[in-house]
């Protein structure tokens, strides 16, 4: 059987006892402690002027002796109070009793009267700490009267002289003394409670503030770690997208907010993950066009915008209602993704701190997206690497069936003239093997050419730079006349990885043999230029150009793998490249690859 037990809680100590009373009583004990020294300070006092011994007391007792022991009888009463519940009240007052002991003391000391004008600050200070400037001040008038009352008194009943002027000046003089010390006393309390009461306030409001600074930065690490857990455990990212926006609600609380990533159209944008928004809007595209869209997507920074004056957006009708919006580009080195759009309808647009939290949220959606295309792009890139070791093979039985093939053949077609012209007509066997070692220069030089076009060896020793003169240098005085210009005074001394400079150096090959086969251009210029960390190449032809539209179209048809997927080649090594072509105009291509 199952024994349940009770435990019973302390009972709470009453506010009359216990620890809690002395601290509300640390006062008294304090005043009682020096109340009694003041007192042994009377009875030393009291023995030197008068002539009639302080104990015991008897009926030839002087009246100060007797009101000595009256005060002392008090405070021996009031000592004992300090233990016992429920006076505390009551010994707030005694302060009063002392004045009219300390007053009567005075009234019989006789001459020595101005001997116990300071006794009265001691309580009048004691209770001015406690009471308001106000009541400080009536205590002081009080005591002062007292104190004069006591004087006058002695002066008349028991002097029998009266008082002169100048000791009515003293008496005033220590009267307005007894009157304003407890009321400065007590205003510089109030100040001195007052500025601990800030401090403790302002103490107070730190401590809320680091709490809830606190209790925002455990929110901000649980939203990065269930964004992040998302990331781990999906390899969809639809659901790290939801999660960044729902997350992102928990630490920038906003009325609606969605990612747009791009279609693949043109400054086409749709919607991929929304939270809030109607399911007419989740369904919408966007065109960013040349606006303030625009301009976030080829930033790498997040901005705000006050919805009123941003039309591009107004097509969502959840946003409508909305005041402004954080707008937060996803990037992942050169590639734009899209954007994510966080919208509020409160007045007070998004501080930099809210900004910050959705960047850092924002990064992990972007990291998904980045996962998602190296995945899409490793998938397909072995597809058409696959394809593409194909086609070089054919391109290459190709290339050596029309050229050295041919020339070799024709060389061993020679070879067995010569032979015949020994017997018939030896004076031609010079001219014809001049034509012959002519033929052979020219086979050599075209399987040179080709070795250098497949894997150029000075691109592993002499760089990219040197590569590019020697492989240029082969084309003066081509058949078609063409000019090559190569600028590389921009350049500068750049260093690649082996695979940059190589898929590099095969573009610029490709738009190079491109443009002289097709282009019938005049001049072909290959321009190099060193800017911000990235290495721009640029192969530009003044020649026939081309309509990219209509070849685009027929493209996946023709099943090509030439100088249109120049992009897709550029991304593997983290740069990109593209092409611009008008028919009549020449044809740009424009590589952009990140520096070492």
């Amino acid at each position: 059987m199952k024994v349940s037990t009770t435990t019973i809680p302390p009972s709470p100590t009453p506010p009359g006892a216990g620890p809690e009373r002395w601290k509300l009583l640390g006062g008294e004990r304090f005043y009682t402690f020096a109340r009694w020294v003041t007192i042994l300070l009377l009875f030393a006092v009291t023995r030197f002027i008068t002539d009639t011994p302080i104990w015991p007391i008897s009926i030839e007792s002087q009246p100060l002796v007797v009101m000595l022991w009256a005060y002392a009888a008090f405070s021996l009463l009031a000592s004992l109070a300090v233990f016992i519940p429920g006076v505390g009240q009551m010994l707030e007052l005694a302060y009063l009793i002392d004045i009219g002991f300390i007053s009567l003391m005075a009234f019989f000391g006789g001459d020595q009267f101005a001997i116990f004008f300071p006794l009265y600050l001691l309580p009048l200070i004691n209770a001015a700490i406690r009471q308001t400037p106000a009541v400080s001040l009536l205590s002081g008038i009080a005591a002062a009267v007292c104190y004069g009352a006591a004087f006058i008194g002695w002066s008349y009943l028991i002097k029998q002289s009266g008082v002169t002027s100048i000791e009515y000046v003293a008496l005033g003089l220590r009267g307005l003394i007894l009157s304003l010390i407890p009321w400065m006393t007590s205003g510089l309390a109030e100040r001195w409670s007052e500025n601990n009461r800030q401090s403790v306030a302002v103490a107070q409001r730190q401590s809320e503030q680091a709490l809830t600074d606190a209790r925002a930065y455990r929110d901000q690490m649980r939203s990065l770690y269930e964004v992040a857990y998302s990331l781990s455990t999906t390899m969809d990212y639809r659901h790290v997208l939801e999660s960044a926006l729902r997350e992102s609600r928990r630490l920038v609380p906003y009325t609606c907010g969605f990612v747009l990533l791009s279609s693949g159209q043109d400054d086409e944008l749709y919607v991929a993950a929304s939270q809030s928004i109607s399911v007419s809007d989740q369904s919408r595209t966007l065109m960013a066009g040349q606006s303030g869209l625009a301009e976030v997507l080829r930033s790498s920074e997040a901005r705000t915008m006050n919805l009123a004056q941003q039309g591009e957006l107004q097509v969502f009708e959840s946003l409508r209602s909305c005041r402004s919006a954080c707008v937060i580009p996803l990037r992942a080195a050169l590639r734009t993704y899209g954007l994510m759009v966080v919208a509020t309808d409160r007045a007070a647009p998004f501080t930099g701190e809210q900004i910050d939290m959705l960047s850092a949220l924002a990064g992990y959606a972007i990291i998904a997206l980045h996962n998602a295309q190296l995945i899409f792009d490793l998938k397909e890139e072995r597809t058409k690497l696959i394809s593409k070791e194909e086609e070089v093979r054919h391109q290459l039985a190709r290339d050596l069936h029309d050229g050295p093939a041919q020339s070799i053949a024709a060389i061993t077609m020679n070879i067995e003239f010569i032979k015949k012209l020994l017997d018939r007509d030896p004076q031609r066997v010079v001219d014809e093997l001049d034509k012959l070692s002519a033929m052979a220069k020219r086979t050599t030089y075209e399987v040179r050419t080709m070795l250098f076009e497949l894997r150029p060896l000075v691109l592993e020793t002499q760089g990219l730079k040197v590569t590019l003169e020697q492989y240029l240098e082969r084309f003066k005085g081509n058949n078609a006349g063409t000019q090559i210009v190569l600028e590389t005074e921009q350049m500068g001394d750049v260093h690649l990885d082996t695979k940059t400079e190589g898929t590099l150096f095969n573009i610029i090959q490709e738009a190079v043999n491109n443009a002289l086969k097709h282009a019938k251009a005049k001049h072909i210029w290959v321009r190099m230029r060193n800017e911000d960390k990235l290495l721009h190449a640029v192969v530009q032809d003044d020649g026939a150009g081309f309509d990219k539209a209509a070849v685009l179209r027929t493209y996946e048809k023709r099943g090509s793998f030439g100088l249109l997927n120049i992009d897709e080649r550029a991304r593997l090594v983290g740069g990109k490249a593209e092409m611009e072509s008008v028919i009549g105009q020449g044809t740009k291509v424009m590589i952009v690859v990140p520096i070492e």
